[in-house]
């Protein structure tokens, strides 16, 4: 019958079991150790039985000994050291599955913020994306953030999936490079982010986001998650640089456009107010606010993004003439040197146009997912 052996990786090599070899080898007694090293006998007993750590003057004395250099010693001992933590990290693969499983997963791998990686769990592989240690530093981080968040009751929605979305906008605004912030700057800049609003997404969104870096504004297009409603977020994370991150839960080009200048309204008028506020834009506030302040920045922003594409005086003009007429909107559209869409938009929302008419004047936007290998 062949022999049965046992075969231990070197990172779960405790280094009292390379001592007794040493030892073996050397056909000393643990006591002879001691009187060698100066190491007490009780200390060469408790290494050799993995009851004691080796320390920096321990492989000192090893090293001369043994001619082993200190490196070594304590290289074994960072080692199981670290072999111990992960087998304890292990032992709570059960209760941070359980977290893992109110994320959506399948979407963030869909999307490539969370990467399939060899020998990490779905768990593991939130906690790198989340930057963070535990499900309990995640929520530490997640309530730290004071978010202010306006949601209805018409959707279903958690906060596991909306600091995921959060997490992704932010991975993304770290690397781009804004100039910054300079409140007359961006400003000045809304003449020409209006005039965009004609361009298709190909065209504009690279020109938008040069646009924004350059007064200290980040523009994030992210793709939305279920259970999030999140049409877009305005966060400061210094005061040189605030982070837009946008969605497409709206596809029309209109409700988009007024989505982006909604949060561009929270950068200039609330930077005193909130760090960091999360929109769903174009629904309408009702009881579902519980916080008066927040109701009051929403309705500011709100103005903002209507005054800014289409000023009230000219709004009013326009419907004084009263040709609401398919050339009648291109030709207003034209004049304001904004996409149809946006007006068409803006009459259905005065009620002066039904939901259903001019929606062909209107640009439809949807995020293309790059198939994976």
């Amino acid at each position: 019958m062949a022999e049965q052996f046992e075969f231990k990786t070197i990172e779960r090599l405790h280094p009292g079991e390379m001592i007794s070899e040493y030892l073996d080898a050397f056909e000393w007694s643990q006591r002879e150790l001691s009187r060698r090293t100066g190491i007490s006998t009780k200390t060469v007993s408790e290494l050799c039985n993995g009851k004691a750590n080796v320390n920096a003057s321990t492989a000192l004395a090893l090293e001369l000994v043994f001619e082993r250099p200190a490196s070594f010693w304590l290289n074994l001992q960072r080692l199981y050291d670290e072999y111990l933590a992960r087998v304890a990290r292990r032992r709570q693969e059960e209760h941070w599955s359980e977290w893992a499983k109110n994320f959506p997963i399948g979407e963030l791998k869909k999307f490539g913020w969370i990467k399939p990686e060899e020998n990490l769990s779905n768990s593991e592989a939130l906690l790198k994306f989340f930057g963070v240690s535990s499900p309990e530093s995640w929520s530490e981080v997640w309530n730290a953030a004071g978010v202010a968040y306006r949601q209805t009751r018409r959707f279903e929605t958690n906060q596991e999936s909306i600091s995921a979305w959060v997490r992704a906008v932010e991975l993304s605004a770290s690397s781009i490079h804004t100039q910054p912030f300079d409140e007359g700057a961006l400003r000045g800049l809304l003449p020409g982010l209006r005039r965009l609003t004609n361009l298709r997404p190909e065209n504009f969104i690279p020109q938008l986001e040069q646009l924004c870096a350059s007064a200290g504004v980040a523009l994030v297009f992210a793709p939305g998650l279920s259970k999030t409603g999140i049409s877009g977020c305005t966060r400061w994370v210094s005061k040189s640089k605030v982070i837009v991150g946008l969605t497409l839960r709206y596809k029309s080009d209109d409700q988009v456009w007024f989505t982006f200048f909604h949060e561009i309204g929270h950068v200039l008028l609330h930077r005193s107010k909130r760090s960091f506020i999360l929109d769903n834009a174009h629904e309408n506030l009702t009881d579902e606010v519980v916080d008066p302040e927040l109701r009051q920045i929403e309705d500011q922003a709100n103005q903002f993004a209507l005054d800014t594409l289409i000023p009230a005086d000219s709004l009013a003009g326009f419907i004084r003439r009263g040709d609401f007429t398919e050339n009648g909107i291109l030709q207003f559209a034209k004049q304001m040197e904004i996409a149809p869409g946006i007006v068409v938009g803006r009459l259905q929302d005065e009620k002066i146009l039904e939901y259903y008419q001019g929606n062909r004047l209107k640009q439809m936007f949807q995020w293309v997912v790059p198939e994976t290998e």
